[in-house]
């Protein structure tokens, strides 16, 4: 059941990295970042809690962070050039997240 997870949770990292290299890169209707803003909230609420649930409370802070920034009730406005940085930035942290779980999935369990 992990590894049907480990690779569920991998493909909506990845979905979430291209939305936002997407956002970041090219010039969308207003639209496209709302569905953003779900996209990633959603998902990074859905992370926080599977942190919660694995005692990884950096990352818990960092996802839940993330969800609250780019929540679509109470919205931060920034300019626009400072989203694409954040765009890039959670990005580049969310692909280093996929990195460190293949990692770990890759690692024999120890036998007790």
């Amino acid at each position: 059941m992990k590894n049907y997870n480990l690779n569920v949770d991998f493909l909506i990292k990845i979905g979430v990295i291209s939305a936002l290299i997407i956002a970041a890169s090219t010039s969308q209707q207003y639209s496209y970042y709302t569905f953003l803003r779900w996209l990633v909230m959603v998902s990074f609420i859905n992370f926080s809690y599977k942190s919660y649930r694995q005692g990884q409370n950096g990352l818990i802070i960092y996802f839940g962070a993330i969800a609250v920034l780019f929540n679509p009730f109470y919205k931060f406005w920034f300019q626009k050039e400072t989203w694409h940085l954040i765009d890039f930035l959670v990005a580049g942290i969310t692909t280093l997240t996929i990195i460190t779980d293949w990692k770990k999935a890759k690692k024999p369990a120890p036998n007790n």
